[in-house]
């Protein structure tokens, strides 16, 4: 941004003259607060929920604040130098900003149309909910769907609110699932839509209109998942099942959902599985009991579109998941990077739907494994992999290493779109380090029937570690990349030597 010289001697002094006035970090203390207060917002009295102002760090600021701060520094329960310093810091942050120099630079509200909910804003918001649709199943090729026929679309997650907002401006509703598949078949389809169930509730009295809906249609969609709306202050009686100050013991589906989905399979219509969430559900009876299952975290307002692109085949999915799914929550925490040790992972046990028991050793009736690992997504597409080849063998902490490996769509009329990943294993270490870690991956797109070679590049300064001395350290020796589909799904490996 141009500033004229005038202006700018200006705002030095000025802020100079800030720095000599209100310094950066005030020397005032205060009582250490307790944990009962430390984030006691609405009451400011309890000045202890300061201290942090102290240390560089902010905390929430409500209008009551400003409403007793006065009486507050005047009674003698406020250091005035605690109140400077979180002033001193709006300041620098407007200096560095430029609002003193041009205050007023936003759009009018009569242009907010022309910037804001373009169509090109709306498309790329699309584009990134499809992108990140992760295909967990699908069974004979379940999907993609016929846009013909009759098709059931059922859920407390099919046809509700959908998780967006908390932005300046007011959001519609958005896009829902009903309303994306509607949309994509238009009069080509017969739509027979029922709620089922709610999110949080084990009320299941609109079963028998969901079982009736699936009766008569050729393929059920049921869209489940979990609610992070605020049942507090926003939102009053939808109650919350994920979220901000919202905890829980268990990861499986809230209320009737699960019976519902056992409900609809149970009519023998094939049944394909949403799961619409913002973090992991741990249902793995879903594996092989649906026709297709598909995880989408929660996504924008055309998250209803960007479902029905891919539930129909618009789009071939590619997302991968960026966090493992648990088999149960006694299996936490579970990620793909779990420290090397010198004990072997046991067998795994297993309680079958009849109820026998099936035990493992080290895991009695568990899975120590991920039901789907970090990195993992299915795609309409099949791919494989050739020989994983590197252009240098031997390096130094220097150097980068090219990682190459042939790609190949074996779909022959279908384009693919791969994520490949690489991993990296340090063989030998002075300290404990993560069995692998990733350490490239590139998203590749690859006509039917056609081969890419991918190259992703490795920089030896990349795999150090922090040794016993906590020094980073690129440590010589063998260095294993091992390059596939996901954490588990390794299709080719490597070696080189670090010197």
């Amino acid at each position: 941004m141009y500033r004229s010289k005038r202006r700018t001697v200006k705002t030095r002094s000025l802020q100079e003259k800030l720095d000599t006035t209100i310094p950066r970090a005030s020397k005032a203390t205060i009582s250490p607060p307790t944990s009962s207060t430390l984030w006691d917002f609405p009451n400011p009295s309890k000045v202890s929920t300061l201290h942090l102002s102290t240390e560089e760090r902010d905390i929430c600021a409500r209008r009551i604040n400003f409403e007793t701060i006065i009486d507050l520094v005047n009674a003698g329960k406020l250091d005035i130098e605690i109140v400077n310093t979180a002033v001193s810091r709006v300041l620098r942050a407007k200096f560095e900003m430029g609002l003193f120099e041009n205050p007023y630079n936003a759009a009018p509200a009569s242009e907010w149309n022309k910037l804001i909910h373009t169509q090109e804003a709306v498309d790329l918001a699309r584009e990134l909910d499809r992108e990140s649709i992760v295909l967990l199943e699908n069974h004979d090729n379940a999907l993609p769907l016929k846009k013909s026929g009759s098709i059931a679309v059922i859920g407390p997650m099919a046809h509700g609110f959908m998780n967006v907002s908390f932005s300046s401006l007011l959001a519609y509703r958005g896009v829902t699932p009903l309303d994306g598949i509607k949309a994509a078949v238009g009069d080509k389809a017969t739509i027979n839509y029922a709620q089922g169930c709610e999110r949080w509730s084990n009320d299941q009295s609109g079963f028998a209109e969901a079982v009736e809906a699936a009766k008569k249609s050729d393929v059920a969609v049921v869209v489940v998942g979990t609610w992070s709306r605020d049942q507090k202050e926003l939102w009053a009686g939808l109650n919350a099942t994920t979220g901000e100050h919202v905890d829980v013991n268990s990861l499986s589906l809230v209320g009737a959902q699960a019976p519902l989905i056992k409900a609809i399979i149970d009519t023998g219509v094939p049944t394909v599985v949403v799961l619409s969430s913002g973090k992991p559900i741990t249902e793995p009876w879903l594996s092989n009991n649906t026709a297709a299952l598909v995880q989408q975290f929660y996504p924008s307002e055309q998250g209803g579109n960007a479902l029905a692109d891919v539930l129909f085949g618009d789009y071939n999915p590619s997302g991968k998941l960026s966090v493992s799914f648990p088999h149960s929550v006694g299996d936490l925490p579970i990620y793909y990077d779990y420290l090397n040790s010198a004990r072997e992972i046991g067998d795994a046990g297993y309680i079958y739907s009849n109820g026998t028991l099936e035990f493992g050793h080290q895991y009695a009736l568990g899975n120590p494994k991920a039901w789907y690992p970090f990195g993992y997504g299915k795609s309409y597409s099949s791919f494989e992999y050739g020989a994983v080849k590197l252009d240098k063998t031997n390096v130094t902490e220097a150097d980068t290493v090219t990682v190459s490996v042939d790609v190949k769509n074996t779909d022959a009329a279908r384009e693919g779109t791969e994520v490949v990943q690489v991993y990296v294993v340090d063989e030998v270490a002075s300290v404990v380090v993560p069995n692998r870690l990733l350490k490239g991956f590139k998203k590749v797109v690859i006509p039917a029937g056609q081969t890419k070679t991918v190259e992703i590049p490795l920089k030896v300064q990349d795999l150090g570690l922090w040794n016993v001395r906590m020094k980073y350290v690129v440590e010589p020796g063998a260095f294993g990349v091992l390059v596939g589909s996901s954490s588990e799904d390794i299709r080719g490996n490597a070696t080189f030597y670090v010197q």
